[in-house]
């Protein structure tokens, strides 16, 4: 069992809202336990022996409250201080990412290495606090967290920056980098310019559930119109997912045959056939398979949904030789493994299908964040380029798919299985509330990072327009009455920027480094003094 002492307002906190919470194995899965809030402590009871870090959603200063973790840590029966444990995987983490990215050489006057300076001092006072005054103990640490964590975010931009112009210079800009997905009910002449003006490729959408309601009786016309267009403009598509056990995607009927593997199989075999072999003259790229390792509305084992897998990449191939395939990682940090154990954790499953010669091209990462739903709480930006990192060993291309929100996702706007416990919408956010112009700057600041990644073929918005039906509410590029958001102004912008021959420069996330870093200073000085 894991403890960990919590305070607030100098205080050990008597409430605790353990948001996002689940605890990490030594193979950095996500592990089968139980975390609560009792007598101003989060315990941790796992159900698996070893070592494990805790991971939770935490609010670290202006960077925002974002989900952060813990390092690996022993049973023991005396409680540890979570901010200090969380202080500490953030500060080792920003030193083991500037020796991966052998950035020691960075100047001493750059907010990156301010900010690792300072962190350290305040870790170090922090620990000198330690059982002596834990209050004092929780406000160093709770500080070097923010500098950290806001550090690791300049790193990772420093590092995108200077990637990016090195891919510029060298003209490895893959040459369709930057997409958007559209809707097919939202056909509107406005949506259709606005796509063709500002961007590389169309993902488009092949719903199961909207191309046939019912059994056998396949609706195309609504795909056919948008297929054809996007022919007509000889803009380039992305089409998928074809196969995708997701619920708003699933048609109903499907359900009737949950616990007969075989009829299931033979389903999406015709299926993806008819997708495929409709649109294999003008679908050059297929999103064939998206999110079965999650695995969240079957009891299939994991040689069966592999073999899923396996199954529709053939297929696709077997119709179309010339096509590229992808595998789409949905919720790709794996928080759902800690609750089920039918699933596959992201790294396992793209290692699984390496290991396992199923032929694919590339691997697309579906990156969504801002509402209070499985795999969709806020994160900064040097957890998405680690992420990023992390994938980067299996030698594919990855196809990057990002989205948030442009105003705060309330509980109205959220399913709840029960209609008298209305879902909790507090999902964290990233530097202030989610708003239109923190939606362009987390726009901008992703596709950086992603961007400059020389592994990431492209990266795509999910979603070009708000309506009733989307994923993420409030998440598209223009509002319901075809307004356009900031973000949309910025993901134009970076695309023209990637096409001209000056260097591109990156914004510094802490705005005035005088202000942020006085305060926390201040407080180091005293302790000393």
């Amino acid at each position: 069992m894991l403890k960990f002492l919590v305070f607030e307002n100098g205080q050990p906190a008597k409430r605790w809202s353990v948001r996002n919470a689940y605890l990490i194995g030594s193979d950095h899965s996500a592990m089968r336990g139980d975390v609560s809030f009792k007598d101003g402590m989060v315990i941790c009871d796992k159900r698996e022996a070893g070592p494990a870090s805790l991971a939770l959603q935490y609010p670290v200063g202006n960077c925002g409250e974002l989900t952060v973790q813990t390092t690996l840590l022993p049973d023991r029966e005396e409680p540890y201080v979570l901010s200090l444990e969380l202080a500490r995987h953030r500060l080792m983490m920003l030193y083991n990412k500037m020796e991966d990215w052998s950035m020691f050489d960075v100047a001493e006057d750059h907010p990156a290495s301010k900010r690792l300076e300072l962190a350290r001092k305040l870790f170090i006072e922090a620990l000198s606090y330690l059982d002596v005054d834990n209050t004092k103990c929780d406000k160093f640490a709770s500080d070097c967290l923010f500098v950290s964590v806001d550090g690791s975010e300049e790193l990772a931009l420093s590092h995108a920056e200077l990637l990016l112009n090195r891919r510029k210079t060298s003209g490895s800009i893959p040459r369709f980098p930057i997409g958007c997905g559209v809707v097919l009910t939202q056909s509107h002449e406005r949506v259709r310019t606005a796509l063709l003006n500002n961007f590389d490729f169309a993902v488009m959408p092949t719903p199961w559930r909207e191309l046939a309601p019912e059994e056998g009786d396949y609706r195309w016309q609504r795909l056919d119109n948008w297929i054809e267009w996007s022919r007509q403009s000889r803009l380039p598509v992305v089409a998928g997912p074809v196969v995708s056990f997701d619920s708003s995607v699933l048609p109903d009927w499907v359900y009737i045959w949950e616990h007969d593997y075989d009829t299931v199989r033979d389903l999406l075999y015709e299926h993806t056939e008819r997708v495929i072999t409709r649109y294999k003259d003008v679908v050059k790229l297929w999103n064939v398979v998206s999110g079965l390792h999650i695995n969240s509305h079957f009891q299939f084992s994991f040689d069966q949904l592999l073999d899923l897998t396996r199954m529709a990449t053939l297929l696709t191939k077997e119709i179309q030789p010339s096509a590229k395939v992808l595998i789409e990682i949905r919720q790709p940090f794996g928080e759902y493994y800690a609750a089920n154990q039918r699933s596959i954790p992201p790294l396992m499953y793209a290692d699984l299908l390496i290991q396992g010669a199923v032929g694919f091209d590339g691997l697309a990462i579906k990156l969504l964040m801002g509402q209070s739903a499985p795999g969709q709480f806020a994160r900064d930006l040097m957890q998405v380029s680690n992420l990023l990192d992390q994938f980067a060993g299996f030698n594919k291309p990855i196809y990057l798919t990002v989205g948030v929100p442009s105003d705060e996702v309330t509980s109205m706007m959220l399913l709840s299985s029960d209609p008298a416990e209305p879902v909790d919408p507090a999902c964290g956010h990233w530097r202030k509330a989610w708003s239109s112009t923190v939606q362009g700057r987390w726009l901008e600041a992703v596709l950086h990072v992603a961007m400059g990644k020389p592994y990431v073929e492209a990266v795509a918005w999910h979603e070009v327009i708000d309506h009733p039906e989307i994923e993420l509410p409030l998440s598209g590029l223009l509002t319901e009455d075809l307004a356009p958001k900031p973000a949309f102004r910025h993901m134009a912008a970076f695309r023209k920027a990637l096409s001209e021959k000056q260097p591109m420069k990156i914004a510094q996330m802490g705005g005035k480094d005088g202000e942020k870093e006085k305060k926390s200073k201040s407080a180091a000085t005293g302790a000393q003094t």
